[in-house]
Parts: structure tokens; sequence; C-alpha cells
């Protein structure tokens, strides 16, 4: 191997926090890869659904918008039936 090619394999090694330190070392390391492989399949799943979650929360955000705008509309409608149904007598001072 060369210098290069060498440093970088070490810097990876180093970035996972692996060392070598022989057979049982190294199942014990296979052990810890695969405890964070599975608490990474885990967070994905998470990440899925909060995804997911995102996007019901969202379309429930424009419905009550559009129920807020329609109700508005009523009321103005309502008013405006109330206000056409006042007696001379009501506007008098």
């Amino acid at each position: 191997m060369t210098d290069t090619t060498q440093a970088g394999t070490q810097a990876t090694a180093e970035d996972m926090e692996l060392q070598f330190a022989g057979p049982e070392g190294l199942a014990e390391q296979v052990l810890v890869l695969r405890g964070e492989v599975e608490q990474l399949s885990t967070l994905r799943a998470e990440v899925e659904q909060l995804r997911a979650d995102v996007v019901r929360l969202d379309a429930d955000l424009d419905e009550s918008r559009r129920l807020n705008l329609r109700a508005a509309e009523l009321l103005d409608v309502v008013y405006e039936e109330l206000g056409a149904r006042r007696t001379p007598r009501e506007d008098a001072p």
C-alpha cells in the first residue's frame, strides 16, 4: 500500500472510531456496528413517520383555514341579514 492509501484507510477507521484489537476486539466492534445499523434503521423509520405526520398536519391546516374562511363568509351574511332587518325605530338615536 502507498502512504496515501494507508492514511486514507486510517482516517476512515479513526472517523468510525474503530481500532483493530485482534479477533476478540473485531467481534465486539461488529456487534457495536450492528447495533448502530439497527439504530439508524429505527431513526429512518421515525423520520419517515414524522414526514407523513407533517404532510397530514399540513393538509389538516389547509382544511382548517378553508373552514375558517367559510365561517367568516357566513358571519358576514348573517350580519348583513340582521342589518337589513332593523326597523327604522332602531336606527333612530
